[in-house]
């Protein structure tokens, strides 16, 4: 894919961002009355996203930092991402088995359905609701369905043919610990590693404290985006992240906030992308050529970036 990916906001989005206050409103407050507020105040902001036709993406950030910021809460979804990361870590050592019998492109292939198991892990997408109990079985399916799009065999030979600096956008608290097969393949081709997460809670995405004592602190260098929202958007992230895409040769991107936030940095600099997910959302998949459900393994070439 050459051309930019864009994600315009369409009235579908309207009904996924509604949905997903039915998990957040509950975790801000359990009086019924203050619930109602926040509801109120929350169709009104749609409302006026709509009228404004912001981004998908930027109005639910907006939203849910106004909404976070009215509850008083850090992180409401403490209890889902504790829960996540003790699913994964039960499942962690099932995959790694299965991954390490395998070696070169076919390891790579095992290790990326390893990161789109993980991806399964999400509570943020209305069209799409995670089943903790059966990873192994959706592991198993990934390798078995294989990945569409499917720029694998690109990314292997991106990877094997050189060594260099390579910026791994993460996503949600549990799925990062299926990140791990991967994380330790790229080590062992000789590729410097970093590893994104969030600067502060949003959903249940993954934080420092997130990784915090996991294997992934030995794999690769942790950073945080510097920003309190889903994905990477430019104009929240630090400006030492945006400069360390700017000094990477490969961006592994993971998650669907992240093909919302990723491209307009690469249309920025210039740096090969691969974008890796469960394709959850009917919009987004039809944005990068994608049928709902499929596994993807999406590459954007390097380009010369704008000025």
């Amino acid at each position: 894919m050459t051309d930019q990916i864009k994600i315009p906001l369409i009235p579908e989005c309207s009904a996924c961002i509604a949905n997903s206050l039915k998990i957040l409103i509950p975790r801000l407050t359990q009086d019924g009355e203050e619930q109602n507020r926040l509801f109120s105040y929350a169709f009104k902001r749609l409302s006026d996203g709509y009228r404004e036709r912001k981004p998908p993406i930027l109005l639910s950030i907006q939203l849910y930092q106004d909404l976070y910021k009215m509850g008083g809460v850090e992180d409401p979804y403490s209890d889902i991402k504790k829960l996540s990361t003790e699913s994964a870590l039960k499942v962690l050592p099932l995959i790694e088995k299965k991954v390490s019998d395998l070696e070169g492109f076919q390891r790579l292939r095992a290790c990326l359905a390893s990161s789109i198991t993980g991806n399964v892990i999400d509570y943020n997408t209305a069209e799409h609701k995670p089943d903790l109990e059966a990873l192994v079985t959706v592991f198993e399916s990934i390798l078995k369905e294989g990945f569409a799009p499917d720029d694998s065999e690109h990314l292997w030979r991106s990877l094997s043919s050189r060594k260099g600096k390579l910026l791994f956008v993460a996503d949600n608290a549990g799925e990062v610990l299926l990140d791990i097969p991967l994380l330790r393949l790229l080590k062992e081709l000789g590729w410097t590693t970093f590893f994104v997460v969030k600067g502060r809670p949003m959903i249940n995405d993954a934080t420092e404290d997130d990784v915090r004592g996991t294997e992934i602190e030995d794999l690769a260098t942790v950073v945080t985006s510097g920003a309190w929202a889903h994905g990477v958007p430019m104009m929240y992230i630090s400006e030492q992240l945006l400069r360390l895409f700017s000094e990477c040769d490969i961006v592994i991107s993971k998650g669907q906030a992240n093909i919302e936030t990723v491209p307009e940095i690469q249309q920025k600099t210039g740096v090969e992308t691969y974008y890796i997910t469960k394709a959850k959302c009917s919009h987004i998949s039809q944005a990068i050529g994608a049928k709902k459900g499929s596994n993807v393994v999406l590459r954007s070439p390097k380009i010369i970036a704008s000025r």
